[in-house]
């Protein structure tokens, strides 16, 4: 039997994560990443005791939030805090109210899992096996969706159902904007999406919305991507032609090695994507001797013969710019290595 067509992709990412699970493998800690303070669904406030007055006076003060009906949360804990505080205090919501057998899935039950997320809407994505019958406008933060979801594919996270990581993984990459798909595919194999479990949820989706997008995804997923703008970044790259680059090059230097966010060994060239957030201070240091460090650390992969090409966040809004600069440098890079090869060698 020939291979599904995503097979390559999948033993491509297979082996990455053998790799850097194996051993002393410098890559290992990438795989706790993410091990950060858990996203948890704030409880609803037990109103069993309260009056009526005493709830309007904390919804008029601002102590109480009323995310649905009988449904109220502290503002301490599921107020208005952004878009990650408004979408956990909808979950908390729907669950509280839900009437029948609901999983939270796409974009929600990645948030759910630790997985980043990039441009993706602020809404809450629900999976049933049944249909809903659900008007949306009664409900313009959900999502639902109706389709057979086998048990292999639930799960819970905190107590909340969801759809399993490989799920989840498979669903986001069929539905989402292509750099926003490729972030959270990256994030969740890191997390721990078996990518033998994600084959096979891939092979039954055949025939369905997004499968061709979501095989394309795949065939860019890397899981040593170190954050959502290294992805984006390769995305830019590869669409406008190059070569898929390799993520976390280690590179040789005078000052130690050094591993790379991305880049290609054939032209020397290497993107560094630089967040705001090591800059910020705090448990990232000082942010000058940061920069100082960052200084030091470009020179050195300089002097080994190596082109940087250094990405801020705010280019990632534009991809085509973007991948047509990282491109340009890719040309430049691989004329100079043409013509340093070329050049006789100098005997001491």
């Amino acid at each position: 039997m020939n291979d599904a067509a995503h097979s390559p992709a999948i033993r491509r990412i297979a082996g990455i994560l053998d790799r850097m699970r194996a051993p002393g493998s410098p890559l290992g800690t990438m795989l706790s990443a993410d091990a950060r303070a858990p996203v948890v669904v704030p409880a609803p406030i037990d109103l069993s005791l309260a009056s009526t007055t005493a709830v309007a006076r904390r919804l008029e003060d601002g102590t109480f939030r009323r995310v649905r009906p009988g449904v109220y949360l502290s503002t301490a804990e599921g107020g208005d805090e952004g878009y990650l505080g408004r979408l956990l205090a909808e979950v908390r919501g729907v669950r509280e109210r839900a009437s029948g057998e609901l999983w939270f899935s796409h974009s929600t039950a990645a948030l759910l899992h630790g997985a980043w997320l990039y441009d993706v809407p602020e809404l809450v994505h629900l999976t049933h096996e049944f249909h809903p019958h659900v008007a949306r406008a009664d409900e313009p933060l959900v999502r639902r969706h109706h389709t057979s979801l086998p048990r292999r594919d639930r799960t819970a996270v905190h107590g909340i159902p969801a759809t399993s990581i490989e799920r989840t993984l498979v669903d986001c990459v069929r539905t989402f904007r292509p750099a926003s798909a490729l972030v959270v595919a990256d994030s969740l194999f890191r997390l721990g999406a078996d990518p033998g479990t994600v084959s096979r949820i891939m092979t039954e989706s055949k025939g369905k919305r997004g499968v061709v997008q979501a095989r394309r995804i795949l065939e860019l997923c890397d899981p040593r991507s170190g954050s959502p703008g290294e992805s984006v970044a390769r995305m830019a790259a590869v669409d406008d032609g190059l070569p898929r680059p390799e993520c976390q090059v280690e590179v040789a230097t005078v000052d130690g090695a050094f591993f790379v966010d991305l880049g290609w060994e054939d032209a020397h060239l290497a993107v560094e994507f630089d967040g705001a957030v090591k800059y910020s201070g705090g448990e990232y240091g000082d942010p000058e001797r940061v920069r100082r460090l960052e200084a030091a650390r470009q020179h050195a992969l300089e002097d080994a013969g190596w082109t940087v090409v250094r990405v801020r966040w705010e280019e990632l809004g534009d991809p085509l710019a973007l991948g047509l600069r990282i491109r340009r440098a890719y040309e430049r890079a691989v004329d100079r290595r043409r013509a340093a090869v070329g050049r006789p060698l100098v005997v001491a």
